[in-house]
């Protein structure tokens, strides 16, 4: 329920806001992970559309300490070496509008949680 069906995918998008750690828990509890972005081009315009583009919304992307490079939650790097923004060791992915943008993961926002569709 609440649960939105895009090319062989389930996205929830949330109603309240809370930090990134929250905002991944959160979607681990509902067997789900944070929005990793696997086609930028085909899944940025579907998310735009869910978060009606004005949204800024957690991603599942953040730096990795000591490294300080950018990894989604998957365990894969982001195919980015920079995003906009600070990329400090407390720095996580957000989406505003059609961009991937870094802020600091205590800040509060929205967030999507995204898992593969069953076939019953």
């Amino acid at each position: 329920m609440d649960w939105l069906l895009h090319r062989g995918k389930c996205y929830w998008l949330s109603k309240t806001s809370q930090n990134w750690s929250e905002s991944r828990s959160d979607c681990e509890m509902k067997n789900s992970q944070l929005l990793v972005i696997q086609n930028q081009d085909e899944e940025m315009v579907f998310i735009q559309n869910i978060t009606e583009g004005e949204h800024l919304v957690w991603l599942g992307v953040r730096v990795t300490f000591p490294e300080g490079k950018w990894m989604w939650v998957d365990g894969s790097p982001l195919n980015q070496p920079q995003l906009p923004g600070p990329a400090e060791s407390n720095s996580c992915g957000v989406i505003k509008k059609n961009q991937i943008r870094s802020d600091i993961c205590n800040t509060k926002f929205k967030w999507i949680c995204r898992k593969e569709a069953l076939l019953i």
